[in-house]
């Protein structure tokens, strides 16, 4: 199954994430651009159209999660994936509330993420 090329915005602080997709995003052609703070997801998703958000839990923690809502907001389709250093069920319980698409932890490896970013990708292209 191929997808069309998508566009990823991954929010992250360090660059771990999009180093470890690099090779998987260019091979599938998908265009990738990063951000590192709560603020840049608003003002990039406000002026650029990404298919898919991959954003580390921290970012929105520190908004109490609302982020995700404001996101929700203006970007209702948008698939929203979370990704978590720690398996913590509390967290990810307040975060599925908000009504993502995929809540991973690293812990469960690179593939996992992979096939959750394909699904969002085709999943956004519908």
């Amino acid at each position: 199954m191929t997808e069309k090329c998508g566009r990823l915005l991954i929010a992250e602080r360090g660059c771990g994430l999009a180093r470890g997709l690099s090779h998987w995003l260019a091979e599938q052609g998908h265009e990738c651009k990063t951000v590192d703070n709560i603020k840049d997801v608003f003002m990039t998703l406000q002026n650029e159209k990404f298919n898919v958000l991959v954003m580390d839990a921290k970012l929105p923690e520190e908004m109490g999660y609302e982020a995700i809502s404001i996101i929700k907001g203006h970007h209702r389709k948008l698939p929203i994936i979370i990704t978590a250093d720690e398996n913590n069920p509390e967290q990810e319980s307040r975060i599925r509330q908000k009504g993502i698409f995929y809540y991973h932890v690293s812990s469960f490896g690179m593939d996992e993420l992979i096939l959750a970013i394909s699904n969002a990708m085709v999943r956004s292209a519908q």
